[in-house]
């Protein structure tokens, strides 16, 4: 790497992404942060990996001989490796959330691939997911409104952005090279909120980690991009912006000694559906466990939940698992009546019973205003009312956040436990090897002959 100055004396905030991806120095914090969303995100590629979409992805790509696709259980060239298991760590809607979106989904599969053709180390690979997870909560904060009240999707439009700059600090890119890199990484962002429940929204993130891999290719070759692709009035940030409020020109907060991505933290998720599902998923299981009412005894349920949410995730008639992810009225149904939303709950022949159906239709979503200064776009709390035949109304009260939130996260044992449910769905034979290689990472020391032997 080159000698670099100090990121808060860099002019322009693609330089400066730059200039932190080449010479920042990752706290162990960071570090050990990264691994825990690369246990989760490992999980949730080898939980979609028997998926239809992926299985037809994975029939369109040839062969190759850089990188082993988890999703597809073949060695593939490492763009290629990194598409499918991008797609099927998202396509169970299952993956970790950030501010605006999912961040590891595609930084990680990018790294894993990319990784394994360099033959990097695992203690290589955790810096760099943590440098790719500081990035994309620099660029996060930036957005003071909902892009999921716009057009853009989040998380592959600034997923690119965050997983190039990780494979220039994998790679050891100097800083015009990084810059490059990702300015040729905005110039592939892409990806629609109107692809929601359906094969195209895992695919974006798929997509965008392959674009990332492709971008820093680009750069190594000589290929440029503009020093201002993000932050110019005609840049990226500005372009994606729903409402047009973005800070483009503050400097990173990683110049100081605090990181972005450690104070915000990251958010895993309990249930296999829409984030926006969770807080209602968990009020809704509280008060039916506590007060032991059926399906047949509900009259009527009423969800209260903010603008981003009301307007993704409200689906009345799901008519299969996929869109049964997006609809906040399934989820609450299958709540109800099996105590649980897990992957039995999103098969196609759950979400096509009468009685799922029936109870989706007594389901109201209202809207409430109060943006969360967590997921903006977002209400600061949710609450559920349920009104049963016998004349209860039963209120959830304000449900702030849900289990697994960054500020209410899951233990280790229980990250571990849902690592081992999701790789035993996904059909692995030996699930606890990979985990415990999983633990080791910092010190494996070649990771293409560490996955070799998953």
């Amino acid at each position: 790497m080159d000698a670099t100055p100090a990121i808060s004396q860099v002019h322009g905030l693609t330089r400066q992404l730059a200039s932190f991806a080449t010479a920042s120095a990752v706290p162990e914090l960071a570090r050990e942060a990264a691994r825990r969303a690369i246990v989760d995100t490992i999980g949730v590629v080898l939980a979609g990996r028997g998926e239809p979409p992926v299985a037809l992805l994975g029939a369109t790509l040839d062969g190759g001989r850089e990188a082993l696709s988890l999703g597809l259980g073949r060695i593939l060239r490492a763009p290629d490796a990194a598409l499918a298991d991008g797609m099927a760590g998202h396509v169970l809607d299952y993956d970790d959330v950030a501010r605006h979106g999912h961040p590891s989904v595609v930084i990680v599969p990018a790294l894993f691939a990319e990784a394994q053709r360099l033959r990097a180390s695992g203690k290589a690979l955790l810096d760099a997911c943590a440098v790719g997870q500081e990035v994309w909560a620099d660029l996060a904060r930036r957005e003071t409104g909902a892009y999921h009240m716009g057009s853009w999707h989040p998380t592959s439009v600034l997923g690119v952005v965050a997983a190039a700059a990780a494979l220039c600090r994998l790679h050891g890119l100097d800083t015009k090279g990084s810059s490059n890199a990702i300015a040729l990484a905005a110039s592939f962002a892409g990806g629609l909120i109107a692809s929601f429940g359906t094969h195209a929204k895992p695919l974006q993130a798929g997509r965008a980690a392959a674009s990332a891999i492709e971008a820093v290719a680009l750069a190594q070759a000589g290929l440029t991009g503009s020093d201002e692709a993000l932050e110019s009035e005609h840049g990226l940030l500005q372009g994606i912006s729903s409402g047009g409020n973005v800070d483009c020109h503050t400097p990173m907060r990683a110049a100081s000694d605090t990181w972005q991505f450690l104070e915000d933290g990251l958010s895993v998720k309990r249930y296999p559906v829409c984030y926006a599902s969770h807080r209602a998923i968990d009020a809704t299981l509280a008060i039916a466990e506590r007060e032991g009412f059926t399906a047949k005894d509900v009259l009527a349920i009423t969800a209260s939940v903010g603008p981003a949410p009301a307007a993704t995730i409200n689906n009345a008639s799901p008519a299969n698992g996929l869109e049964a992810r997006f609809s906040l009225q399934h989820n609450l149904a299958a709540a109800i009546i099996d105590r649980e939303v897990g992957f039995a709950q999103l098969t196609d022949a759950f979400v096509q019973r009468a009685d799922v159906a029936a109870l989706c239709r007594l389901t109201r979503i209202d809207t409430i205003a109060g943006d969360c200064p967590d997921q903006p776009g977002m209400a600061r709390c949710d609450r559920v009312v349920i009104e049963t035949h016998d004349g209860r109304t039963i209120d959830s009260g304000p449900i702030r956040r849900p289990r697994g939130h960054a500020r209410l996260p899951l233990s280790d044992d229980e990250l571990d436990a849902k690592f081992l449910d999701c790789a035993r769905h996904g059909g692995v034979a030996e699930p606890e090897r990979v985990l415990r290689s999983l633990h080791r990472l910092g010190n494996i020391s070649d990771m293409r002959e560490e996955l070799a032997q998953w």
